[in-house]
Formats: structure tokens, C-alpha cells, sequence
């Protein structure tokens, strides 16, 4: 049974053969030089995750306040931590800290660091450049 909270979904079942792969059809409809944001669906705290937003500008995994509560962690998981952020405008944003949680891609699970900020994004969680190179 699935729980579906928004765009975050609690799965019950993971597949152990999950692939990723891109052929020549898949680039039917790019067009070349590929330009736009890359987007993809995640597996975060036993939860997927859509639109999930890849930024390699970014140097932390950033998540919205709203997603923190979607995903039913615990406030008392969070570290406080006293480091601002710089937003997308130039502008502080204050954490309301850090949380540390799974998170599977393809047959890879990892242990991924998350800001939490008070923001609104078009996104549910914005991945850095970290976690690319991880991966």
C-alpha cells in the first residue's frame, strides 16, 4: 500500500533491478545542446520523491520546510546548525537546520546531508553538486 502525501510517496516494496539508461530514442524529442533543468524522482526516508531538481550550482541538498513535515520526520532529527545560506536572489536564508537520510537512487543507497529552510521552491528538494559526484 502506498501513502501518497502530495508528491511524496511512502513505498513498501523496492525493486532490487531498478536500471537507468538513455538510448537514442530516448533524445527523440531534446533538443540539442540539452539546456533545460534536469528533474528526476527519488527515493528519499523510504518515501518517493518527485520533482526533485539536480542543481550542480548548488553546494548543499536543500529541503523545504513543507517536505520536511511531508516526509513525517521527527523535529527532534534535525541538528541545529548556524550556518545561513544564500538563496537564488542574493539574499540570507536561515536554516532551521540539518537532517541526515536515506536516500536511494537506481540500486545505490546512500546517507545524504539536508538543509531545512523556511522557503517556498518549485520543487520538493533541490539536489547539489555533492551528491552528483557521490553518485
Amino acid at each position: 500500500m502506498k501513502r501518497r502525501i502530495g508528491s511524496v510517496n511512502t513505498l513498501h516494496q523496492q525493486s532490487a533491478s531498478t536500471q537507468i539508461r538513455f538510448d537514442k530514442a530516448s533524445l527523440k524529442r531534446v533538443q540539442i545542446p540539452y539546456k533545460d533543468p534536469l528533474v528526476i524522482s527519488l527515493t528519499v526516508a523510504e518515501c518517493l520523491v518527485r520533482r526533485v531538481l539536480i542543481d550542480p550550482g548548488s553546494s548543499a541538498n536543500i529541503m523545504p520546510r513543507v517536505t520536511f513535515d511531508r516526509l513525517e520526520i521527527k523535529p527532534e532529527e534535525l541538528k541545529c546548525t548556524g550556518n545561513p545560506l544564500l538563496g537564488f536572489d542574493g539574499k540570507r536564508v536561515e536554516s532551521i537546520g540539518t537532517v541526515e537520510l536515506l536516500v536511494r537512487v537506481a540500486e545505490r543507497d546512500l546517507i545524504e546531508s539536508f538543509v531545512v529552510v523556511e522557503i517556498h521552491l518549485s520543487y520538493i528538494l533541490l539536489i547539489g553538486r555533492g551528491w552528483i559526484h557521490r553518485v
